[in-house]
């Protein structure tokens, strides 16, 4: 029996245009809503933050973040101290949609990544691509976004190269094995998987 096909996607930052906030603080691209691009149970994005400000409330998700780039920034979540940051940053930091949170820009302009989950719908995985460069999943969808160009090859020997400020993401409809493991010129990369079970 030959080799199971993997299919990806891939998205560049780049290709995406950014769309004003309400509250002109700032502008987001989007980068996956998955699997329906209104009624999403994950949401996956890069934004611009600009100033400073409420975020927006999104009962029932579950919310992670981590700068970018800039100088970075502040969140204080209702029930939790104030956390400031910053690209030295590895583990995405995580807060409810429920409760209000208060983001304060630390510079001018601070580029930050933003996963969100319904989380009604499931569990979400989360792991810094530095602390575990390759997952073996059977979840529902897996996807990778780097800071810095990888290269990620599949037991199936299917190989996609991933530029910088990018996100892949598999699909695994029939919940089949899949071993994910990345490469690098670079001896660290920035970067974060998710697995969405569901």
């Amino acid at each position: 029996m030959g080799a199971v096909h993997i299919s990806c996607n891939l998205v560049r930052l780049t290709d995406i245009t950014p769309l004003p906030w309400k509250n002109g603080g700032g502008y987001t691209r989007e980068l996956l809503a998955w699997p329906d691009a209104v009624n999403w149970d994950l949401r996956i994005s890069v934004a611009e933050i600009r100033q400073s400000g409420p975020f927006s409330a999104f009962p029932g998700v579950d919310r992670w973040i981590a700068v970018l780039s800039g100088a970075g920034i502040s969140l204080e979540t209702v029930g939790k101290e104030a956390q400031e940051l910053n690209t030295a940053q590895l583990s995405l930091h995580a807060f409810s949609g429920d409760a209000h949170t208060q983001c304060t820009a630390l510079g001018t302009v601070t580029q930050d990544f933003n996963v969100m989950w319904l989380r009604a719908k499931g569990r979400l995985q989360q792991q810094s691509l530095q602390q575990m460069p390759m997952i073996d999943t059977t979840a529902a969808m897996a996807a990778l976004f780097v800071v810095r160009p990888v290269t990620v090859t599949a037991t199936s020997k299917e190989t996609w190269q991933l530029p910088a400020l990018s996100l892949a993401w598999w699909p695994n409809p029939r919940r089949q094995r899949r071993l994910l493991q990345t490469q690098s010129e670079e001896l660290a990369v920035r970067g974060w998987w998710l697995e969405a079970d569901c």
